[in-house]
């Protein structure tokens, strides 16, 4: 065979609760769309036919994922006739005498790679799938890949749940350096578990975390989604990788913050945030907005008011307030004391400034410097 197609995805946490939205009606659309997100993935392997489905580990939520939500994930892989699928468990679907993985009967074409000793060798794609850190044991791992014979005849695709170039602790999940990888002679390794698309390149082989194809909270801006390539050999017989990005998701996060400085109410707030050319609600997508600056000590924002008016934009919106009292400085200008002498310097400063961001930048540092002396901290 002269090439191999592939879609690689990960971390699409099936049955996530999505909780954090505090919101039971909306938590539950975003659930079903990783669902739908998930056959929509399989519908593009089926009309492209495509020979490879990679799932890179936390395809589903252990803790919560529904028996039904599995059932229906097995039948959908039985019907890709032409597809062979390999999943590696994760941290969040690990492998445990109870995991569906052991106790679900999935059909033929459905590979669940658990042991680093054994190498899935697909004959009619000629093709070698290498794994590790499935149970977490990924140094060891490491060690009896390396001492494997990499045919350069076949195409060799590692799979791999964890974390790649970041520091060596307890808390990064199957960390290892990516020259480490590179070391092994893989054509393509299919990484997963960070949430975000990150490529990594040395000569013809490529390490590619796809991210998770739809973003989970607000630490996950950005555009998501899944890659497709093909590994093949060219006429000299050497072998190339390509592997593109493909953009999916069907919504996306945002975190957006607004400078409320001098707003004496509510609808000044609105009218702000209406004038902001940065600021664009979409219906479809989820917004964190965090209100900042300088407001009068006599007025709070009342951010259920200011989310009754905003939330028929967009599909989820919560506000943070993080504003700061106000302080009228110039009464401190015949201050004899430290206050008084440090207003009057930035006062100053200001008064010889032609740059009106300049000018702001002091007005600023005169508010959190008064913040600072009057509370001994600045929030």
């Amino acid at each position: 065979m002269k090439q191999v197609s592939f879609i690689h995805t990960a971390d699409i946490h099936l049955d996530t609760p999505f909780s954090s939205l505090g919101d039971k009606e909306k938590a539950d659309i975003r659930r079903r769309e990783l669902e739908s997100c998930l056959e929509n993935i399989i519908d593009r392997v089926r009309i492209q036919n495509i020979n490879l489905l990679i799932i890179s580990g936390d395809f589903f939520e252990e803790s919560c994922v529904r028996g039904s939500t599995i059932i229906g994930v097995r039948n959908l892989f039985s019907e890709l006739y032409g597809t062979e699928v390999v999943i590696i468990p994760g941290n969040h679907d690990p492998l445990k005498e109870n995991s569906y993985y052991n106790t679900i009967s999935w059909s033929e074409n459905v590979h669940i790679l658990t042991d680093s000793d054994q190498v899935l060798f697909l004959e009619k794609f000629n093709t070698c799938i290498y794994n590790m850190g499935a149970v977490g044991r990924v140094a060891e791992d490491y060690s009896r890949i390396k001492e494997n014979n990499i045919s350069t005849d076949t195409f060799n695709i590692l799979v791999f749940h964890g974390t790649v170039d970041m520091p060596f602790e307890e808390s990064n999940y199957n960390a290892i350096g990516s020259k480490d990888i590179f070391s092994l002679g893989m054509d393509y390794v299919a990484l997963g578990h960070m949430h975000n698309y990150i490529r990594y390149q040395n000569g013809t082989s490529i390490i590619i975390n796809p991210g998770s194809p739809e973003p989970m909270g607000f630490d996950e801006e950005g555009v998501h989604g899944f890659v497709q390539g093909k590994i093949m050999f060219t006429n000299d017989n050497s072998k190339f990788v390509e592997a593109a990005f493909v953009p999916y998701s069907s919504r996306n996060y945002y975190n957006i913050e607004l400078d409320v400085t001098g707003c004496k109410s509510n609808e000044e707030i609105i009218q702000k945030l209406s004038m902001d050319d940065n600021i664009d609600f979409r219906n479809k997508d989820l917004y964190s907005l965090t209100l900042k600056g300088f407001i009068p000590k006599n007025f709070t924002p009342d951010i259920k008011y200011l989310m009754e008016l905003i939330k028929n934009k967009c599909f989820y919106v919560r506000i943070k307030n993080e504003t700061s009292i106000q302080f009228d400085y110039e009464q401190y200008l015949e201050d004899p004391g430290i206050k008084g002498e440090f207003v009057r310097m930035l006062m100053d400063m200001q008064e010889n400034e032609d740059s009106q961001d300049r000018k702001e930048i002091l007005y600023m540092a005169i508010q959190m410097g008064l913040q600072a002396m009057e509370n001994s901290r600045v929030d």
